[in-house]
């Protein structure tokens, strides 16, 4: 923390604390502050560590509330904070009078730590233009091209001087962006029935993020500049009375990107080239707007009847300016050099909401409801044709290219039935059906029959059992999978190219079974012991997929139990286990070049089973040493998470398999542990001290991070034309040692 925001909130803080009892003859008057001081031990370099969160050494304020009430109630002021002065700071005001008025004032902030160990080649970093000094992009381009060994076949360049350039070149840069936001809300009630609210909300989010760019074949991990600004506002008019409520409601939101485009050099090129251009460019996220307007409506009806519904309509606009085709200059002498059909792409969007609730209970056993919701994205931006298209600023593709608008409308009706025949029993039964219709995807219907059931049953007051089932069957009639391809080319793919391969189904719109089923159970068997245990699976099955996603299971299991031996001592521990599975099937495919035929048969089919085990369990307990004086408390959790990728080529192996590094990927893993003891001591009615120590321990091993370096041709020759940041989030082992002072008025 800096040291001028430490200074000004212990004054601010001391000062509302000391000015407090001094106005409690008028107003009652109740607070707290946690202040106090940290030291930090260990390995603490890991961005893993303070990767959403601020945990400076030295002096800190912790938390504080202050509260102040008139005598009879009416009026009150509250003011409350946590972790104020550091970069994850949250402070909040609010004023009301009782029945007529409520505002709320509230600055929310959050930082995010992307990673401490990257390197990057480019100056300018947090700005929209990452540039390499002519110089060595020359120098560079010379390595990579002079062949020390003309008798291999190939180039072959100086390895060793093209990684020392590279590395040398590579200087460290912070990779975190910081979240801030104000927001405002105020709720005025003229009169009893009737509610006015009004919010708004003004974050801004600002520093940088990796960012992948590339040049071909050749990957450019770049530092993206975060400059955004999201403004939200809405307004809400309620009126309720006796037997109906009415809302209607307004909503906006702005977003701004003040770094519209980003450009960056090429590392080892610094003359554009037909087929190689010295620079890269990309548009960034587009400034864009999004409103709706809403109204909300429930009545009561005769026999214990009641109705609810939502409308709403809501448009969204994006009109940012196309950039050109390149920023490589030798392509705008080509003959063939597309041009832009519009200048901006006008984006428009609607969405139509209805929702409808209609809900029965004229018998005491029986509870009916009914429900209907229909959410229409109707996509209105004009499908443009744009004559070719450049790849990745290297080189011109003459074929015809339209952007394919996509929309869809999703409706669901749904049923269900609650009976209780006896006091021990509740017994739910339902049915839904879920309709999609898509415009421009392969499969432009879905239709889904879910069949639900669900059953209470508490025989003793101290034991709860209940379960849930739910099957459902998705069906696609008609799957093109020319349909997208088709509208995408209007003059048809570009020659010697493979289009989607038929037999693979991408998983949202393949038929698919669904089931779903959860157990609970609570038992409370005396005062002092509770237990609760539950298990869930969820076990989805493509049975029509040849190609893609097969299937997709998991299961959970978890275990809590809380005891009291003694008034002065509880105890607790919990378990969790959640498993996942996925099955998928895939092709490698080459197309005909030449007169060389095309390679795609079933030798070349491929398989991978993916597995995800997560384990956590954790143990604690509180502890009255001496009552109303001293207290203390332990608490422990370990989580450990590990993925598998079992991936094996299904062909034979003939010189037509192309499948020929088909195996398993190496284990990933994670661990973290967290320690924490704490003793408190109430010197007086105001002041409790508290020492507390903390231990995290973090461990990762995942193989797609591991010897990550800006420059990776010493273990991957292909990577020449590549850079990378060498970014990883390493494991960290965090020892950390509290001495906080609470006081309360």
């Amino acid at each position: 923390m800096k040291t001028k925001n430490l200074v000004f909130t212990l004054a601010a803080v001391s000062l509302g604390f000391f000015c407090a009892p001094r106005v409690s003859a008028q107003f009652v008057t109740n607070g707290k502050a946690e202040l106090g001081g940290r030291q930090l031990n260990g390995s603490l370099g890991s961005s893993k560590f303070t990767e959403y969160r601020d945990l400076p050494g030295g002096l800190f304020v912790n938390s504080f509330s202050l509260n102040f009430m008139n005598a009879d109630y009416i009026n009150a002021l509250s003011l409350w904070g946590s972790n104020v002065g550091q970069r994850d700071q949250n402070i909040a005001v609010q004023l009301w009078e009782r029945g007529k008025f409520r505002l709320d004032l509230e600055w929310d902030q959050i930082p995010h730590n992307y990673t401490n160990t990257a390197r990057t080649v480019f100056s300018g970093t947090g700005s929209g233009e990452l540039t390499m000094p002519v110089i060595v992009r020359n120098r560079a381009r010379t390595i990579l091209t002079t062949d020390i060994n003309p008798s291999v076949p190939g180039v072959q360049f100086d390895t060793a001087a093209i990684t020392s350039l590279v590395l040398g070149t590579a200087r460290g840069v912070a990779v975190v962006s910081q979240r801030g936001k104000g927001k405002a809300s105020a709720i005025y009630s003229p009169t009893e029935e009737l509610d006015i609210r009004l919010e708004y909300s003004n974050e801004r989010r600002s520093g940088t993020k990796p960012y992948g760019g590339t040049f071909g074949f050749n990957p450019v991990e770049l530092v993206e500049p975060t400059e955004y600004r999201t403004q939200e506002a809405r307004a809400n008019f309620e009126y309720a009375a006796k037997d109906w409520n009415v809302q209607l409601g307004y909503s906006t939101s702005i977003f701004d990107n003040n770094v519209d485009v980003l450009v960056w050099d090429n590392p080892f090129r610094e003359i554009d080239a037909i087929g190689a251009g010295s620079r890269g460019r990309i548009d960034l996220y587009p400034n864009n707007t999004a409103n709706n307007v809403s109204f909300a409506g429930a009545a009561n009806l005769p026999f214990d009847t009641r109705l609810m519904t939502t409308v709403s309509y809501g448009w969204r606009r994006q009109n940012d300016n196309f950039i050109p085709y390149s920023i490589n200059t030798l392509l705008d002498t080509v003959r063939t050099r597309p041009t832009l059909p519009a200048s901006s792409l006008n984006g428009k969007v609607g969405t139509t909401l209805l929702n409808f609730t209609l809900t029965n209970r004229f018998f005491s056993s029986v509870w009916f409801s009914a429900r209907y919701r229909s959410f229409d994205y109707n996509n209105q931006t004009p499908s443009l044709i744009f004559p070719g298209y450049v790849q990745t600023d290297n080189s011109i593709v003459a074929v015809q290219r339209r952007n394919v608008v996509i929309g869809y409308k999703k409706r669901n009706l749904s049923i269900d039935v609650t009976v209780r025949p006896i006091s021990d029993v509740s017994v739910k039964a339902g049915y839904e059906r879920e309709d999609w219709d898509r415009n421009h995807r392969d499969a432009e219907k879905t239709n889904e029959d879910i069949y639900k059931a669900s059953i209470d049953y508490t025989p003793r007051s101290w034991l709860l059992l209940r379960t849930s089932y739910s099957v459902g069957a998705k069906k696609t009639p008609h799957y093109d999978w020319e349909e997208v391809a088709h509208e995408a080319f209007p003059a048809g793919e570009p020659a010697g190219t493979l289009g989607q391969l038929p037999q693979l189904r991408k998983f949202d719109l393949a038929t698919r079974d669904r089931n779903r089923a959860n157990i609970l159970a609570q038992i409370t068997p005396f005062d002092n012991l509770s237990l609760t245990g539950s298990f869930g699976l969820a076990n989805d099955d493509f049975k029509e997929s040849a190609y893609g996603l097969s299937k997709n299971n998991s299961n959970n299991l978890s275990f809590d139990v809380s005891f009291n031996p003694t008034y002065d001592i509880a105890l607790f521990a919990s378990y969790t286990t959640e498993n996942f599975k996925y099955a998928m099937k895939s092709r490698q495919r080459v197309p005909q070049v030449g007169t060389t035929r095309a390679n795609d048969t079933t030798n070349n089919d491929w398989s991978s089973d993916l597995k995800d085990l997560a384990n956590t369990f954790g143990f604690g307990l509180n502890w009255l040493a001496v009552p109303d004086q001293i207290d203390f408390s332990l608490d422990f959790s370990y989580s450990d998470a590990k993925g598998t990728v079992a991936t094996k080529a299904l062909g034979n192996p003939d010189p037509r398999f192309l499948v020929t590094t088909a195996q398993n990927y190496p284990d990933s893993r994670s661990i973290l542990r967290q320690l924490r003891a704490s003793v408190g001591y109430r010197l007086t009615e105001q002041f409790t001290p508290r020492l507390e120590y903390r231990f995290e321990g973090y461990t990762e091993s995942y193989f797609d991070q591991e010897g990550m370096e800006p420059y990776m041709i010493p273990f991957d020759p292909a990577t020449s034309g590549a850079v990378f940041l060498g970014a990883r989030q390493p494991g960290y082992s965090a020892h950390i040692i509290y001495l906080v002072l609470s006081y309360s008025l």
